[in-house]
């Protein structure tokens, strides 16, 4: 019994043993796992921390003290996300303000410290007012994916030297108060899917973006971008370049079928509409408020959802080819002759649910009898034209727009040539 006592009881130790041994090494691969944060990624925070605060309502940076030098940056700021690198931790994600919809966020300006963090991949600050210029020491980070700073104010020039980051996938500047040209070296970029630089004060010419091979989405919106169109990769999928002041024609998006949205209104391109859009694979199609001019030329018909060709000087026949399009614009133009039959029919069984043909040269709409309706969630507009406007609902209001054009309007010899047009 004694014997199986002491049996019992080395059995015990034993287990024990084995218990502080597995506790001990669980604790030494935490250490070697863990490790501390590099001392200049820590200086790099401290640093970022004293040139930024919270605006009213935002707490982000209640989590970031230094005081304890025993706090770990990486397992207790918000925003902050690191990697074992050599045996050291790196900062690998740095998402300054707090992520919610609406959040504050952040005032002051973004340190040249931020070039210290030579590991980071990921690097955005939520909207609010941020100022001050984009650090050329971001340069540095080799290392950097992505880059967010969109909706605060930012201002200066873009930094080119982060064109020479050759892992850069995503740059989204948007929202700011950026000056300055475009950096030629963006348009080279073959790691570049994501550009947006909306609503700045950007200008100069675009750059050539056909080396680009990998950009998919690219937003230069409301700018003061001057120049033709830019050369483009085939494979982009979003372009807009609306509300700046691009001139020549649509030759350069010839080949780029992979489009699924195309915003280039309010500029001041000219010549034709180029047929080969209006079989692009687009969700929209924005070219108003340019100079476009001539017949409209489509072949087959067009199956984008959303056309909008307003306020150009396109005349000729308003094509049958555009009768499927759900929501269509071609008010203030020139186009004239009879509307094709097709369009009333359309209307009347809900396939086209608006469509604007007001101030042009039109005559009326085939087949639209006397009285006619539509079902309640369709739009036709048609007052000031060549005819008596049919049944319409929820059209703007102009000034001085009387029902239908005077009757000198509608004799010019010019519009009658072009409404006989095939």
């Amino acid at each position: 019994m004694a014997g199986r006592i002491l049996g019992l009881r080395e059995s015990a130790t034993n287990s024990t043993r084995y218990c502080w041994w597995i506790l001990a090494t669980c604790l030494l691969l935490r250490t070697v796992l863990t490790g501390a944060l590099s001392e200049a990624d820590r200086e790099a925070l401290q640093e970022i921390r004293n040139n930024l605060d919270d605006l009213p309502g935002s707490s982000f940076f209640s989590s970031w003290t230094f005081s304890d030098s025993s706090v770990n940056p990486c397992d207790s700021f918000k925003g902050v996300q690191c990697f074992m690198v050599d045996g050291v931790e790196r900062v690998v994600v740095l998402n300054l303000g707090e992520p919610t919809a609406g959040s504050a966020g952040l005032k002051g300006i973004l340190s040249d410290a931020v070039g210290k963090l030579t590991a980071l991949a990921q690097l955005s600050i939520v909207p609010g007012s941020v100022s001050g210029s984009i650090p050329w020491s971001l340069g540095s980070l080799t290392e950097l994916q992505f880059l967010g700073l969109s909706g605060n104010k930012l201002a200066g020039s873009i930094p080119w030297q982060i064109s020479n980051l050759n892992k850069l996938q995503s740059v989204i500047l948007s929202g700011n108060e950026l000056t300055g040209s475009i950096p030629d070296g963006l348009g080279r970029k073959p790691s570049l899917v994501t550009l947006s630089l909306a609503n700045n004060k950007l200008s100069g010419n675009v750059p050539d973006f056909s080396a680009a091979k990998s950009l998919k989405h690219l937003d230069l919106t409301g700018n003061d971008l001057t120049g033709w169109l830019p050369l483009l990769p085939y494979g982009i999928k979003y372009l807009s370049i609306s509300r700046n002041r691009l001139n020549g024609g649509m030759d350069r998006l010839q080949g780029i079928r992979s489009l699924t949205y195309l915003d280039l209104s309010s500029n001041q391109l000219s010549g034709e509409v180029l047929p080969e859009v209006f079989s692009f694979p687009l969700e929209y199609l924005m070219l108003d408020q340019n100079k476009l001019s001539g017949i409209l030329h489509i072949s087959l018909p067009c199956k984008i959802p959303v056309v909008d060709l307003s306020y150009n000087s396109l005349s000729g026949l308003v094509p049958t080819a555009l009768a499927g399009v759900k929501t269509l614009y071609l008010n203030n133009n020139r186009f004239s002759g009879m509307v094709p039959p097709i369009y009333s029919f359309n209307l009347q069984i809900g396939v086209m649910e608006t469509l604007y043909l007001q101030n042009n040269y039109l005559i009326g709409l085939t087949n639209l009898l006397p009285g006619m309706s539509f079902p309640s969630d369709v739009t036709l507009c048609f007052q000031f034209n060549c005819g008596l406007p049919p049944l319409q609902s929820s059209c703007p209001n102009r000034d001085g727009w009387e029902n239908t054009r005077p009757i000198l309007d509608c004799l010019n010899p010019e519009i009658t040539h072009l409404g006989a047009q095939p």
